[in-house]
């Protein structure tokens, strides 16, 4: 009877031993395959990460802007203001502007999508 004993909760053991292994292996190919992911995409991710802690939203409003132009939003590239902040001569800079209006700004270097915005609004 004891040694009935013995073999059950020895097979019960090596059972929990086997999962937990299998538990901590799939662990670590996930750790692997996240690290893989943000090391690969890390560009993006760190300049989105970045822009969240800089005064300047410049870039956001250019990729906001030319997801608008690329789909043909007229009303809402031309009319929507939007609050942009950005440096000029070195000092810190808030103003309103429509993207309309914003590729026009010295600030922005002609990167945002052109729409003709004339009797839009």
């Amino acid at each position: 009877m004891k040694k009935e004993m013995h073999k059950k909760l020895n097979k019960k053991g090596f059972e929990l031993v086997w999962s937990t292994i299998v538990i901590i292996i799939l662990a670590l190919v996930l750790l692997i395959a996240i690290i893989f992911f943000f090391t690969r995409t890390s560009g993006s991710f760190i300049d989105n990460i970045k822009s969240y802690f800089s005064y300047s939203n410049v870039d956001i409003a250019v990729q906001g802007c030319n997801v608008l132009s690329s789909s043909w939003n007229d009303y809402s590239f031309c009319c929507e203001k939007k609050t942009i902040k950005y440096y000029e001569s070195g000092e810190k800079k808030q103003g309103e502007f429509s993207c309309g209006e914003l590729s026009n700004q010295s600030f922005v270097n002609n990167q945002i999508n052109f729409i003709d915005c004339k009797e839009k609004c």
